[in-house]
């Protein structure tokens, strides 16, 4: 009797974890997902305050900074180009692999064929442990805060006890589930996990305790320090033109000298110059972004027409000669504000103070609007770059 309870109580506690841990990536998923739903800016709503939550304290700011970008569509690194594509492939891929291990296991059920150590299982014991993990490895790419990193580790280690539980259910289940164990390896082929084999592994309860802590500090500490070099290796390919105040951020391919002619343009017209002299404190810092007119993206508040859809989808026409720069208030955490391209490493958040467009071809401004009065986002720490 007592070992029934045992094992309910077991079985309980891996569903409630398994359960919590579906909870969790639903949530990535859904900020990324909202962000293209007609309903993003209402939906914020209500998610932001957490965001700003972790605002409040130098300690916690840097975890909602974005470390890959989600305005900016192209740079000169194919990866960063490329990664919310690699990203999303991963996650469908992850979710088709845990569907596939998952059809397995109730087919067993349904036809009561007992475990299942067939198909995939004949290779790893958790495939659908893995499938996840490789599916969150996705989100993170796809929707890549500092935040949605440590989730990830996190979430790993969960399912890595998660299985422990697991298998020994199934070995009080199964007459031939050590047999089958001893042959295969829990989240990776067993000639592979055999390597790990050789790390020494303390033998009491306490320092096994304290070994795992430590090593989750660890891997954090690895992961985080990967995620800044991956920051600093994205600023350094988008394409920019900067100066001490000022970065101007081209969501697509332009050159710093294209841009810069774009600058000299619009600072060479009076009545821009005259709109932008009561910014001229040098305390401020400023995100520029430079795009296309007929380019509208929700992240950077600008002028919409009536029924205008927000993308981030570059023209088709790559020569175009309309173009737009929206100069925008840079918002710093409580590390303080940076110069030039360390602008774009420290912001955390922007706000629109004027739109100009321009006509490449005649050299010349042709409009000028303040900010929208309704804007998506206004106030939520929405990406920078």
């Amino acid at each position: 009797m007592e070992q029934e309870d045992n094992n309910h109580r077991t079985t309980n506690a891996t569903r409630s974890a398994f359960w919590a841990s579906i909870l969790y990536y639903g949530l990535i998923a859904f900020e990324f997902f909202y962000m293209f739903s007609p309903f993003a800016a209402y939906i914020y709503s209500i998610y932001g305050p957490g965001l700003q939550a972790l605002n409040l304290s130098e300690s916690t700011s840097w975890l909602i900074g974005f470390f890959m970008p989600h305005i900016a569509r192209e740079s000169q690194s194919l990866f960063i180009t490329w990664h919310e594509v690699i990203g999303m492939t991963l996650f469908l891929g992850g979710l088709t692999a845990f569907l596939i291990g998952a059809a397995q296991i109730y087919w067993n059920k349904l036809t009561k064929s007992g475990a299942v150590f067939g198909g995939i299982y004949h290779y790893i014991r958790h495939p659908q442990y893995l499938a996840l993990m490789i599916s969150s490895f996705g989100m993170v790419l796809v929707w890549p805060r500092y935040l949605v990193l440590f989730g990830f580790v996190t979430v790993c280690f969960a399912y890595f006890f998660l299985a422990k539980i697991e298998e020994r259910k199934c070995k009080q289940t199964f007459a031939d589930y050590e047999n089958y164990r001893s042959q295969t390896g829990m989240f990776l082929p067993q000639g592979i996990e055999k390597l790990f084999h050789y790390i020494p592994r303390p033998q009491k309860r306490i320092g096994k305790i304290i070994g795992t802590v430590g090593f989750y500090v660890l891997i954090i500490l690895l992961a985080f320090t990967a995620a800044r070099g991956i920051h600093g290796y994205t600023v350094s390919n988008l394409y920019t033109y900067t100066t001490e105040q000022e970065v101007y951020l081209s969501l697509g391919k332009l050159n710093p000298d294209e841009i810069a002619e774009m600058v000299t343009i619009i600072k060479s017209d009076s009545s821009v110059v005259a709109s932008l002299n009561e910014y001229e404190d040098t305390n401020h810092r400023f995100i520029n972004y430079v795009m296309p007119a007929s380019l509208f993206v929700s992240e950077v508040p600008m002028a919409m027409p009536e029924g205008t859809v927000p993308t981030h989808e570059w023209p088709s026409d790559k020569n175009q000669s309309h173009y737009k720069i929206i100069f925008s208030l840079a918002h710093f955490g409580p590390n303080g504000q940076a110069d030039g391209q360390k602008i774009l490493l420290q912001a955390i958040n922007k706000t629109s103070v004027l739109e100009v467009w321009i006509d490449r071809k005649s050299q010349s401004v042709e409009k000028v609007f303040n900010p929208p009065v309704d804007m998506y986002y206004e106030g939520m720490l929405v990406p920078v770059f």
